[in-house]
């Protein structure tokens, strides 16, 4: 009913929604009782009962009666019950109405905390019956208590309450499991399992892996409890394949149990325990430790052989035995289970062993085992169709129980098991196969390509073997199916897929055990020729466990004996003995008990046949006992056997026990067969016979007619049959098969050991006759016998086929065998594999003793052939599958072996070919096809591993060894498969146009299948290393550098960079390079790297190839032809160059007279590899250009280059390339030496001539040697033509001007002397090159130049540029021919002009770069010195020079009427072309500006011109410092930078000259100074510098020159006096005088002079200021001269009177010591008596003092005025001299003051007097000054001496070591000197715009140096 509303009523806005929140607050309030009762529970067993009533009060929270918190069950149950439907309920199904939305979001945390309460509330009640477990000590007793296992229960209900709310916790399944399996439940334990794992009913669900740890351990419970009941069908599901895969590891197994201390009764289905009122009967108890037939029939030997045989009843005690539907039968007596009961009723019946065998398909049958996984499941589909109406108590899944899924549910947000996530995301997965198919794409098409290939080429060659065609198809039909090993139907690839799919380690070992050497004799033929070596068809084993629990319940439940026991146990047996394999175990087991309880048995049976009647199935027990005793005696027969052949070792007495055995079970059998009813089975009587007739053979004295007439009468009795007669006896190894066939082996055998027996016997010590006894048995087809021989006497092998058809030279033996032979090809037919393979082995091991080497090689591969047909021979096919795999992987073994042996042959032995006819050819060819797609089903195989499609079934050693085994088969199969080919290609021509390329392609096929696979490393890469060989010799291959390429990445590493495809990474570790193989390697690769350009050779893959060759091959070997080759080489580059050897290489008539060299390196240098090695290096020097550098590079790539190109000329010394490349070496290296320093050109210039003196001589033989080359070789390299004829150029015009100046064409040196009458006279070798020459030549090599490459700009500037230099030379120094040659005006000025036209054609320089203005400026130029000279009007220059591209005004027409406007011209000009050079490259067009505005050469130099050529360079070459930026352009040539500095520095002075501007003169000065090293004739011009500097400053200052010397009259005291208040006087600052300021500037050049020009000059100059000085001095005021004389005069005569008087006095003291010591006193002469405190000299005569005064002392006062000035006044403070302070003596302060004076001469401003050695003369011939004593109170405490330049002489005598301080500071300034010499040299890299400051370092001695002088 709807609610009325007012319609004129409008609702309220902003209304406040109210918001129930009272769910919200139960949910927290639950929330908090949980986390209450969680604490408690967490503080252990103390807190339980708290915690108990804590869970309590949360189960009575209100959340627990909503409607959303029941359980699905419990709703399910609800509306399923009538009692809750109202009457209006209509529909089916429930629907889940939630009372209230979730519209706080309360409902999201609901089913979280349900879940967590009923989880926790279990593990809880389980907790405490832990801890009850854990205190009562019985845990049996306690663990059967009603209240704990009602606790359990309740954990239980709790436990599925929390999993109703969150199905996806694994753990909760897991925990829920354990407790139903306490409980005695294990069907729901194992539900709860099956939802752990999450097992679907979606049979399309593949296998999984298990997600989480807890998942596995369900997994890992689940599959335990499916083995204890034994249901393989639930096991077979995909969800269990990983955990029957794989194990869990020992570290995790003791967590598989989550409640260990909780019984499991799910774990064995073992019977009920006896009750304790039971007797228990005394029993003998048989241990039987593993439950199978076989241990226990062991264990009734072992209870026999140690008790003996007693009448006490047996007891088996058996571990846990599986049920088997065998067992449910035996035991029907006993009462089923209840849960039996239910299994049958929920229709799991599990099927029986034999019926699971019938049912299972067949390798064949089924496609893949995915296939029959998918069957299967279907099967177990259908198995539970039935099950889907259960009820929805049994929870499987939401879907089953009728409720709606999680989806469907908006309110709650619940978790969904996986399994339903599954189902619903299954359509959104990527198709899984169709990303296999993707990934696979890449192999299956190099699979294609390869056999499609091998298809085509066998059916050229002519192979029309359908069966091989056939596989081929196959394989290539299979790389369409991305399942391709699924569909496998060839036994071979099938078996070979097996093994690897069903991997059996023992079985496996065969292939990858050793082989070991056969034993060569009779016993071996024996062993193989039994009927058991023979194939036998699958028969299923033996069940070890089958029937195995009912018999032990059986015997335990009755009284029986050991004799019962074993009887039971061979009647038990005896059913199996047909039907089954024993296994090898249980073959002995039945052998010990037939053998130990023999009597027992017969007893036994001879009862049962006497108790007969008392029977209730007679019939049937007389059957059983009649098979039982053929059994027995077939058993004794096949041991009597085994223990009586050749190589048995057994004792005569056991022997002969066993042949008493064997003859009573004959007789015994004998009367059986007798007595057997006609209706009896005939079978019976047919094994009696066979093994009568066995039994016959094996006894002693039987002739061996006897036993082939027995045999013969067997199988005549077989034939009569009406029934064809084949039964099998598995379990028999002597007859393991009874047939006609058996018979007629075995007759065979009788009729062929004559056979066998001579050829064994005759061993390899006659291998003819095993070759005349085995070639006609294995190959008839290859002998022939003679037409009229009757015998096999004469025979020959290996006839041609047509010779055999015809007959002319016999007939074949196929047509003319005795019955003999034919028996043995009959027995040979029905042989195994394993003797015809020994057979084969020993005829070619026979060939090989006669070095018959390439029949060998045909026996092997004719067992090749018969090996892989035996694959698909009946026998191999009828084969078991037990039986089948180990013979096939013997087999296999047996092939590799093979393989190895013949692939080794047909690689290494020339003649392994010469007799393989095409016949046979091809059948080998077709066998190795078919071994190639048997083996290729490891790749297919590996391939779906690798993609993801399956996973090996083993990661151990030997299944990797298996797998590596395969490949290296693989690997040797298509080696020797290319083998063949390639000699049937060979021998068929006509089938293919292009072999070579068909091989190669093959080949590259083969390495991209093995190479994608990452296994073409196996077998020692000898896949690899073949095809390396095999590309190299073959010389027609197109792209042959892709197929090489791969390969020498695979071997080596080394990847040659070129190819059309990458190498790929194949996985091969590279190997070390050896000489050998890199010798072969040497023509493929000059080839390569002369194809490409040598720039791009250094920067790709080919240059790193190349040296690690070179690496390889090593130094060259040397030997004496080599040194003598060098020798002759050196000789010639270091002769002078005559004139006529040049003119005559332009004719090709020079050559060197060289020897052949013969060495194993001469075929690398045929290749080139010494010249391409020297080219890498050279141009990895060239790589950056010269005029490109920064800064020098390193020279040693140069070298290495010339070193090479040397060894390329000592082996092929007419190889003009190689000549002209080490004349660019040596050019190289002059270039370097004088391109970034003058000191070589100016110091080393023998070092450079003889650089060019080598370049022109290999220049001359390049040329000469370029003449005789072949026209068409020429024209490859046109561009190395040029750059000979232009480098050529160079060089002679370069040696020809300076800095090199003709040095090179020099020999003055090189004399030859010549015997006249008059005498010995030394007279040249030959005229030297003229400069004239040398330029006409060079003009005659750029013109050759020009006609290659005529738009070089070069070569015509170079042509008119010698041209010129040929033009201005003066006629009266050329001869008459050079006159007559000598070029005209017109020839210079059209060679200028061209030069001008090519330049300008040149493409237009790009933004921001200058043109090339060289030949532009050299045609201004020359035209201005043409018009100076008056060669050429200045009109017709200015003509010239208006029709070039430059020209100003836009070349209109310039008149020029006077001379005088000709130069403005020529500036106007040359600004124009300045304007062009906006980065001021072009210095010589500032220059030639600034020279035609000041002609140097003219005698006039005006001011004006001056000033303007200086300001011409100022504006643009040099800056304030007179810094010269002069840039090397790119055109100039090495070193004649330096020149033009040089002349430009020149050029600088003499207009500062001119100008008189000392400051710009003094700033030229010292930047030159320290630049010395970028000038050519540095020394030169430093002494030209310093002279007009001087004679600028004596201009400046008017210093007058002294002609005489005004110091002769003056004595030295008056000249100390004088010089002293010069020295006071020149520092004060008001001093000032032009001498003064001269002297300055003067000592100053001489201190940056530093020695390098002689210092007469300056000092002169020092003098003449200084003697002006002193004339000023006179007149300084000061106390009279005379004065100052008389009171120094009068000071030293106190002094001397002083000494004297104390010397006496010590000399009386001192008496008594001389008269006893006469000797010392003697000694001590003027060296005084110790302790004296001033040493005197009494009796020594003062020497005199000089009394002239020296050149050198003008210097040093100058010098020290100078210093003086610079200082300044001296403070008040100095004028206290001779102070002792702080109590030190003078001397010590003279120390001091000494170590200043060395600290100061290291300092930049040094301020130090330098005294002379002439004064410390002086000093040591003044007299001693006085004691310290003496003068002590005269000193005061204020101050320090002074320093000694700055006292007086008089008052330096008052020092007490005068001359102490002058030596040290001599001694200073002498170490300081020659430091700042060395300084100097290394300022000289500083750029030139240093401050000025750091010139005063080079201050240096020069006192010192005038005293050199002087002495």
């Amino acid at each position: 009913m709807s609610a009325f509303s007012a319609i004129n009523l409008e609702p309220e806005e902003n209304i406040d929604e109210e918001i129930d929140n009272t769910r919200g607050i139960q949910i927290d309030e639950a929330l908090k009782r949980f986390q209450t009762a969680l604490k408690l529970h967490a503080q252990g067993p103390n807190h339980y009962e708290d915690a108990s009533l804590a869970y309590d009060s949360v189960f009575e929270s209100d959340i627990f009666r909503y409607p959303e918190s029941a359980t699905d069950f419990e709703r399910a149950e609800r509306q399923s019950d009538p009692r809750n439907l109202g009457p209006d309920v209509s529909f089916p199904q429930s629907l889940d109405v939630v009372a209230q939305g979730d519209i706080d979001g309360s409902g999201s945390s609901l089913p979280q905390t349900l879940y967590l309460a009923y989880k926790n509330h279990g593990q809880f009640a389980l907790d405490r019956i832990k801890h009850l477990v854990k205190t009562e000590g019985d845990a049996a007793t306690v663990l059967k208590d009603e209240k704990v296992l009602a606790s359990a229960r309740k954990a239980l209900y709790k436990f599925s309450t929390a999993l109703d709310f969150d199905p996806s916790d694994a753990e909760l399944w897991r925990r829920a499991a354990r407790v139903a399996a306490f409980l005695n439940s294990p069907r729901i334990s194992r539900y709860c399992l099956e939802a752990a794992i999450e097992l679907d009913d979606d049979p399309a669900v593949e296998e999984v892996e298990p997600p989480s740890l807890a998942e596995g351990f369900a997994g890992e419970q689940l599959k335990k409890q499916l083995e204890v009941l034994s249901d393989d069908l639930a096991l077979s599901h995909p969800i269990m394949a990983p955990f029957l895969k794989r194990s869990i590891p020992p570290s995790l197994k003791k967590h598989l149990d989550p409640f260990p201390f909780l019984p499991n009764h799910a774990d064995s289905l073992s019977p009920l325990q006896p009750t304790s009122g039971q007797p228990i009967p005394q029993r003998l108890v048989l241990d039987v430790h593993v439950a199978s037939w076989a241990d226990l029939g062991m264990s009734i030997v072992h209870s026999v052989g140690a008790k003996g045989i007693s009448g006490a009843a047996v007891t088996l005690s058996l571990p846990e035995v599986p049920d088997s539907q065998d067992d449910v039968q035996m035991l029907d007596e006993l009462p089923k289970s209840q849960s039996a009961a239910e299994e049958h009723e929920e229709g799991t019946v599990q099927p029986t062993p034999e019926s699971k065998l019938k049912t299972q398909p067949k390798d064949d049958q089924c496609d893949s085992p995915k296939d029959c996984t998918a069957e299967n499941a279907i099967a177990i589909e259908d198995g539970r169709a039935g099950r889907s109406t259960s009820v929805p108590s049994r929870k499987r899944s939401q879907s089953i129980a009728g409720l709606p899924d999680a989806a469907d549910e908006e309110v709650v947000d619940q978790k969904r098991s996986k399994r339903i996530r599954r189902r619903e995301t299954a359509g959104e997965v990527m198709d899984a196969n169709t990303q296999h198919a993707t990934q696979l794409q890449p192999f299956q098409a190099a699979d294609q390509n390869l056999f499609q290939m091998t298809r085509n080429m066998v059916e050229n060659i002519g192979i029309t073997d359908r069966d091989t065609l056939e596989r081929l198809a196959e394989v290539l039909d299979s790389c369409a199916s991305s399942t391709r090993t699924d569909k496998l139907e060839r036994p071979a690839m099938v078996g070979l897929r097996d093994s690897l799919v069903r991997f059996d380690e023992e079985s496996t070992r065969v292939v990858l055990n050793k082989t070991e050497p056969s034993s060569i004799g009779f016993s071996s033929f024996l062993e193989h020729s039994k009927s058991g070596s023979q194939i036998t068809p699958e028969t299923p084993m033996f069940e070890e466990t089958r029937s195995l629990k009912a018999f032990a319940q059986k015997v335990n439940d009755g009284w029986m004996g050991v004799q019962d026991i074993a009887f039971e146990w061979v009647n038990h047996v005896c059913a199996t003995y047909l039907t089954h394999k024993w296994s090898d175990s249980m073959k002995t087991a039945v052998v010990q008990v037939i053998s130990h309880l023999d009597e027992d048995i017969w007893n036994r049976i001879h009862y049962e046949l006497q108790n007969l009647a008392l029977s209730p199935n007679p019939a049937g027990k007389m059957a059983t006992i009649d098979q039982m005793v053929q059994m027995l005696f077939e058993l004794h027969l096949d041991v009597y056997e085994r223990i009586t052949n050749p190589s048995s070792a057994v004792d005569f007495g056991i022997r002969m026990e066993t042949k008493g055995r064997l003859g009573r079970w004959f007789t015994f059998a004998s009367q059986m067969s007798q007595d057997r009813l006609d209706s009896a089975d005939k079978s019976l009587s047919v094994r009696f016979l066979w093994s009568a007739v066995f039994a016959v053979t094996l006894t002693e004295g039987v002739s061996r007619e006897h036993v082939l007439q027995c045999w013969k009468s067997l199988r005549d009795n077989l034939g009569e049959e009406p029934h064809t007669i084949d039964i099998r006896l598995p379990n028999n190894a002597i007859m393991p098969e009874v047939s006609i066939h058996a018979a007629d082996r075995e007759i065979s055998k009788l009729t062929t050991m004559d056979f066998f027996l001579g050829l064994f016997q005759n061993d390899l010590g006659d291998p003819v006759s095993v070759i005349e006894s085995l070639e006609p048995v294995l190959n008839p087809s290859s002998v022939c016998v003679a037409p009229n021989s009757a015998t096999l006497d004469i025979m020959r092998v290996d006839q041609e086929p047509a010779a055999l058809e015809s007959g002319h030279d016999g007939k074949p033996i196929s047509e003319t065998a005795n019955q003999g032979l034919r028996d043995l090809w009959k027995f040979l037919l029905g042989t195994s594999t394993e003797l015809r393979l020994f057979l084969w082995t020993r005829l070619g091991e026979a060939y090989t003793a006669i070095d018959y080497t390439t029949k060998q090689f045909s026996c092997l591969l004719k067992s090749i052939e018969m090996v892989v047909a035996d694959f698909d021979q009946e026998p191999y096919r009828t084969t078991s599958a037990e039986t089948r795999r180990p013979l096939f992987l013997k087999m296999l073994k047996s092939l590799d072996e093979l393989l190895i042996k013949a692939l080794s042959m047909a690689l290494n032995d020339a003649s392994a070919f010469e007799i393989i006819d095409d016949d046979h050819l091809r059948s080998s060819i077709a066998a190795l096809a078919k071994l190639a797609c048997i083996l290729h089903v490891c790749c297919m195989y590996e391939d779906e591993v690798r993609v993801g499609m399956k996973q090996h079934v083993s990661n151990g050693s030997t299944f990797q060894s298996f797998i590596t085994k395969l490949r290296e088969m693989q690997v040797r199969n298509w080696s020797l498969l290319y083998a063949m080919l390639k000699t049937g290609i060979g021998q068929n021509k006509s089938g293919f146009t292009t072999p070579e390329n068909d091989l190669a392609d093959y080949l590259a096929a083969i390495h991209q299948v093995l190479g994608l696979r990452k296994f073409c490393k196996s077998s020692n890469k000898i896949f690899l290393k073949m095809m390396r060989v095999e590309l190299l010799k073959q010389n027609l291959i197109d792209n042959w550098e892709d197929y090489l390429g791969q390969v020498l990445y695979d071997l080596y590493g080394l990847k040659l960079g070129v190819g059309l495809s990458e190498v790929q990474d194949h996985g091969c570790p590279p190997e070390k390079l050896e000489r050998r193989n890199t010798t072969a390697l040497v023509e493929r690769v000059s080839v390569l790297a002369n194809r490409m350009p040598m720039k791009d050779l250094l920067k790709s893959d080919l240059k790193t190839t190349i040296e690690h060759m070179q690496q390889a091959i090593g130094q060259t070997k040397s030997n004496q032809q080599f040194i003598q080759n060098l020798r002759i080489f050196h000789q010639t580059l270091q002769k002078p160059i005559p004139p006529l050897r040049l003119y005559e290489a332009l004719k090709g008539n020079v050559s060197i007279d060289a020897v052949t060299v013969n060495t194993p390196d001469s075929a690398l240098a045929k290749h080139g590899w010494f010249f391409l090695l020297g080219m890498i290096a050279f141009t990895k020097f060239k790589g950056v250009d010269l005029n490109r550098r920064q800064t020098p590079g390193a020279t040693d790539d140069l070298r290495i280059g010339a070193t090479f190109l040397r060894q390329q000329l000592q082996f092929t010394p007419d190889q003009w390339d190689a000549w002209f490349r080490l004349a660019e070496c040596f050019d190289y290296e002059l270039d370097e030496s004088v391109l970034w320093t003058a000191d070589k050109m100016n110091k080393e210039r023998a070092e450079l001539v003889k650089y060019q003196r080598s370049a022109i001589h290999c220049y001359t033989l390049a040329l000469s040697q370029s003449r005789n080359a072949p026209p068409g070789a020429l024209e490859k390299c046109l561009d190395d033509i040029h750059d000979l004829y232009y480098k050529f150029g160079m060089r002679m015009y370069a040696s020809s001007r300076e800095p090199f100046a003709m040095e090179p064409f020099h020999h003055s040196e090189h004399k030859r002397f010549v015997i006249l009458e008059s005498g010995v006279e030394s007279k040249d070798l030959h005229s030297q090159m003229e400069e004239y020459k040398a330029w006409k030549y060079a003009a005659r090599l750029f013109r050759k130049a020009m006609e290659v490459k005529p738009k070089q700009w070069l070569n015509s500037y170079m042509v008119a540029k010698c041209l010129w230099k040929m033009y201005r030379t003066p006629l009266t120094s050329l001869d008459h021919r050079d006159r007559r040659d000598r070029p005209s005006l017109e020839a210079l000025i059209d060679a200028l002009e061209k030069a001008v036209e090519v330049v300008f054609a040149l493409p237009k320089p790009r933004h921001g770069q200058d043109p090339i203005l060289e030949p532009h400026y050299k045609i201004v130029s020359i035209m201005h010195k043409l018009v100076m000279r008056g060669d050429l009007a200045p009109q017709e220059a200015a003509d010239i020079l208006q029709r070039q591209p430059f020209a100003i005004q836009s070349g209109q027409k310039v008149e020029m009427k006077e001379l005088e406007e000709w130069e403005p011209y020529v500036i106007k000009t040359l600004s124009h072309l300045r304007e062009k050079d906006r980065s001021n490259w072009q210095h010589r067009i500032i220059m030639r500006h600034a020279r035609i505005l000041f002609d140097e050469t003219s005698e006039e130099q005006g001011y004006v011109e001056a000033m303007g050529a200086f300001g011409v360079l100022r504006e643009s070459m040099l800056t304030k410092t007179m810094v010269m930026n002069v840039w090397k352009c790119d055109a100039e040539r090495p070193g004649r930078h330096h020149v033009y500095t040089e002349q430009y520095v020149r050029f600088v002075v003499k207009l500062l000259t001119v100008l008189k501007d000392r400051a710009n003169f003094e700033a030229l000065l010292r930047r030159l100074r320290k630049k010395g090293a970028d000038f050519y004739h540095f020394s030169d011009l430093w002494q030209t510098c310093c002279i007009a500097y001087l004679r600028l400053i004596r201009q400046t200052y008017e210093i007058s020159p002294v002609l005489e010397d005004d110091f002769k009259t003056v004595s030295p005291e008056e000249f100390d006096i004088i010089t002293a208040r010069i020295s006071d006087w020149s520092s004060h600052p008001s001093s000032s005088n032009p001498a003064l300021s001269a002297l300055q500037e003067t000592v100053e050049l001489k201190k940056l002079n530093a020695g390098l020009m002689k210092a007469g000059a300056i000092d002169d100059l020092i003098c003449d200021c200084y003697t002006a000085l002193y004339e000023i001095g006179k007149g300084l005021p000061g106390p009279a001269v005379s004065t100052v004389l008389a009171e120094r005069e009068q000071a030293r005569v106190r002094e001397e009177a002083r000494q004297s008087d104390k010397a006496s006095e010590l000399k009386a003291a001192n008496t008594l010591s001389s008269l006893l010591n006469p000797q010392s006193h003697e000694n001590s002469g003027a060296e005084g008596v110790a302790g004296d405190p001033a040493p005197t000299n009494t009796e020594g005569v003062q020497r005199p003092r000089k009394t002239v005064i020296r050149r050198a002392d003008i210097l040093r006062k100058a010098e020290q005025a100078v210093l003086r000035a610079q200082e300044g006044p001296k403070p008040a403070s100095t004028k206290s001299r001779g102070s002792v302070s702080s109590g030190k003596t003078p001397a010590a302060e003279e120390g001091k003051e000494g170590e200043g004076i060395e600290l100061q001469s290291d300092d930049d401003d040094p301020d130090e007097d330098v005294e002379m050695k002439d004064e410390e003369r002086e000093g040591e011939l003044s007299s001693a000054p006085g004691s310290v004593h003496d003068s002590a109170d005269d000193e005061s405490d204020l101050s320090d001496a002074p320093p000694e330049d700055v006292l007086d002489e008089d008052e330096a005598q008052q020092l007490m070591f005068p001359n102490l301080v002058r030596r040290s500071m001599d001694d200073t300034v002498e170490e300081s000197g020659s430091e700042i010499n060395e300084d100097s040299a290394m300022e000289e890299a500083e750029e030139a715009d240093e401050v000025e400051e750091a010139d005063d370092v080079d201050e240096v001695d020069e006192a010192d140096e005038a005293d050199e002088v002087e002495e």
